[in-house]
Parts: structure tokens; C-alpha cells; sequence
């Protein structure tokens, strides 16, 4: 077992991807957060939206880890309305006592990640490194090495 844990939810896939790649480079496990509420389709994307404005708790999924066993847990997870995704949030809520050291990677399409990182460092405390990645960076191709160089100071 890895002394690294990367944990991520992800809606889209997008963040399942960057979340998978980091795990490789890293050599480490890796796990799912799953929420109980579906956010799919249009409808699912406008509720994602309200919920995480709202800042509020979904039902999820424990994923089958024990974040006391890793020196390092990487949260990473989507921004919906400036703020990290409720399934993620609410992993953080209920678990965050539970870890050594954090580190936040955010993924985002819109305007971007301030308020997200402010909101994870406000529940689970200040992170040991935080990282974000646009869709552009992701289209530019320009995140594989900028993700490279992370994990290589992790």
C-alpha cells in the first residue's frame, strides 16, 4: 500500500481522468466518491449547480478507504458555481479530522477556482499544495506537464 491516496469525484469524467493520471505518476491508490444523487443531464447540471451554491451535504458512497492510513489524501474534484462539487465537499465534512496532510486538486470550465479552495482550506484546513486546471489548459494540452511537475513536489 501507497503512503499517497488520491480521492476524486467526478461528474463529467473529467476530473476521473486528471485524478487517474495523477495516481499513475504517483504510483498510488486511488478512490471514488460517489454520490447517491445522480447530477446527469441538464437537469442534473442545473441541480449541481444550486446544490454546491447552496453549499450544501449530498448522500454518498463511503468509498472502502481509511484515510488515517495515508500520510498524504489528494482531494480532487470538480468546480460547479465556484465551488467544489457537494459529493466531494461532503467527503471532506465528514473526514478531514481523519487525515495527516491534504492537497486539493480542482478541475473547471467557468470562471474559476478562488472560491472553491477557499471553501475546501474553510472545512478541512489549509492544504499542503493545491493545483487547478481549466478546460482550456486541458484542450491546450497544457496540463499533463503542468501535472507532471506537481506530483514530482508531492
Amino acid at each position: 500500500m501507497s503512503n499517497k491516496l488520491v480521492l476524486f469525484y467526478s461528474r463529467t469524467g473529467t476530473t476521473k481522468q486528471t485524478a487517474e493520471m495523477l495516481a499513475n505518476i504517483l504510483d498510488c491508490d486511488i478512490a471514488e466518491i460517489v454520490s447517491k444523487k445522480k447530477f446527469r443531464g441538464p437537469i442534473g447540471w442545473l441541480s449541481a449547480g444550486r446544490t454546491a451554491m447552496a453549499e450544501k451535504d449530498v448522500n454518498i458512497v463511503e468509498p472502502e478507504i481509511t484515510p488515517e492510513n495515508y500520510e498524504l489524501v489528494i482531494l480532487c474534484s470538480p468546480v460547479w458555481a465556484s465551488r467544489t462539487a457537494p459529493p466531494a465537499k461532503t467527503w471532506l465534512s465528514q473526514n478531514y479530522v481523519k487525515c495527516s496532510k491534504l492537497v486539493y486538486l480542482l478541475t473547471f470550465g467557468g470562471s474559476g477556482d478562488n472560491k472553491a479552495f477557499e471553501q475546501l482550506e474553510r472545512i478541512g484546513g489549509k492544504a499542503a499544495a493545491t493545483i487547478s486546471f481549466s478546460d482550456k489548459e486541458r484542450k491546450d494540452q497544457l496540463w499533463a506537464g503542468k501535472l507532471k511537475e506537481f506530483a514530482d513536489k508531492l
